[in-house]
């Protein structure tokens, strides 16, 4: 018959404590950097998108105004559910006949609502160029 085992007295269980104490501050901060810079990158991909959509609705106008006011509808639609601040430009210097038009979105992103540390704002920009129909009727 054997002895009955005797308790051990170490630090068992202790590893729980280190892992309160390191690993889950460095996941919370992991995670925030995650939100971080998925909402950086959104930003850049949703710019260059509107970007695009202003290039494109510039360049299916007839006249320099209206491709401006095209080009700055068609950003602002792009980003109507973003609380951003964006401006739109358009340079309509080759507008004609086989020309380009060339659209510029610039938007500041702020990180305020993300429920980080993070309060700060980023610039983001992008540009777009968009050829104009040679073969389509002009005024």
């Amino acid at each position: 018959m054997r002895a009955p085992r005797t308790p051990r007295l170490d630090d068992t269980g202790s590893v729980t404590a280190e892992i309160a104490t390191f690993v889950v501050p460095f996941l919370l901060i992991l995670a925030a950097f995650a939100v971080f810079a998925g909402r950086a990158t959104s930003a850049v991909i949703d710019v260059n998108a509107a970007a695009a959509a202003a290039a494109r609705a510039a360049a299916n106008t007839t006249t320099s105004a209206s491709a401006r006011t095209a080009a700055s509808e068609a950003a602002a639609a792009m980003l109507s559910d973003r609380r951003w601040t964006c401006t739109t430009t358009t340079d309509t210097s080759a507008f004609a006949r086989a020309g380009a038009i060339t659209a510029t979105t610039t938007c500041t992103v702020t990180f305020a609502d993300l429920g980080l540390p993070i309060n700060g704002t980023r610039t983001v920009s992008a540009t777009a160029t968009e050829p104009v129909d040679t073969y389509r009727s002009w005024p």
